[in-house]
């Protein structure tokens, strides 16, 4: 397929039957929808939390990962993102379960949610419904139910506003984030402002990466967006793809990239003006290596005021 027929309705239809091309433009107004419905929710009986664990996987596991990274300097407590079947031994009273499942179908998840359930563990849950939606309701668990409405695909991985800003929104509301109705509804106009140009340069970096292994390096804030971008790769492109995060690839990775010499990778720079200072050093440097190294380079640069808009752009 040529990405010039991602123009032509009919041969669109014709290779993407569930219109995932078209969930990609919701993102914006799934956060929206997101944000505010958490606004309805009553999230009482909690006590202390010491730890908070995010039972998720593929997409569903997407507000784990990018809450670990976009507010490492704000979040009071550890946060682990657990792709598993069972929680680890040092779970206790303190601890919160999030059961993060798009579906609510998935076993892992709802494996880990009746763990933490028999342990007396303190749980929330973020869903679209299933069997998590009716465990969470069972048992009276606050919990973030979302209708989701605004995904025509009905494919998880692009439900990825919902599950972002979901978890941002729980996380709010119990007073374990410190995020203003002011940063998100800024950082949404932002995004909705910036979708046309987004849109065009991610065709020029699709038809640059065609044919290759892309691998994506990113950094501190954005770390969180480098698990999203390699699972859209395999899920909807078919395509194998990998991440590795800045500055620790330059400890290993960067000697690795000599051999094999018929290699087809493509290095994917995901790039911000709100890096710190030694990490944006640490970006330029690493380019120039893999310049070197006869390896091909794009660059994606990250717009927006705030750390969350420019999550939110990337």
């Amino acid at each position: 397929m040529k990405l010039e027929d991602l123009d032509n309705p009919e041969i669109r239809k014709k290779v993407d039957p569930k219109d995932v091309y078209g969930s990609t433009g919701f993102l914006a107004a799934q956060c929206k929808q997101i944000w505010s419905e958490a606004k309805k929710i009553q999230f009482e009986g909690f006590s202390e939390i010491d730890n908070i664990i995010v039972c998720g996987m593929g997409g569903s596991a997407y507000g784990g990962y990018v809450v670990s990274s976009l507010f490492s300097d704000k979040l009071a407590v550890p946060l682990l993102t657990l792709n598993d079947y069972h929680l680890p031994a040092w779970v206790n009273e303190k601890t919160l379960v999030i059961a993060s499942s798009y579906s609510g179908t998935t076993e892992e998840s709802l494996s880990c949610t009746e763990e933490a359930i028999d342990r007396k563990v303190q749980v929330s849950g973020l869903t679209g419904g299933g069997k998590l939606a009716e465990i969470l309701n069972a048992g009276n668990i606050p919990a973030l139910i979302f209708d989701p409405s605004l995904n025509p695909s009905k494919q998880p991985r692009l439900g990825t506003g919902y599950m972002i800003l979901g978890m941002i929104a729980i996380l709010n509301r119990l007073g374990l984030l410190s995020v203003s109705e002011e940063e998100v509804q800024s950082a949404i106009s932002e995004l909705e402002v910036a979708q046309e140009e987004i849109r065009s340069q991610a065709r020029d970096i699709a038809s640059k990466l065609q044919g290759a292994i892309p691998v994506i390096f990113a950094a501190e804030f954005l770390e969180g967006n480098s698990h999203i971008i390699r699972n859209q790769f395999n899920e909807t492109a078919k395509s194998f793809a990998a991440f590795s995060p800045l500055p620790e690839l330059n400890h290993h990775l960067m000697e690795g990239l000599k051999n094999p010499p018929d290699k087809k990778l493509y290095i994917l720079f995901i790039d911000s003006d709100l890096y710190s200072d030694k990490l944006q050093r640490r970006v330029a440097i690493t380019k120039d290596v893999v310049t070197k190294n006869n390896i091909p380079q794009v660059g994606f640069k990250a717009k927006g005021a705030t750390k969350l808009s420019q999550m939110l752009n990337v």
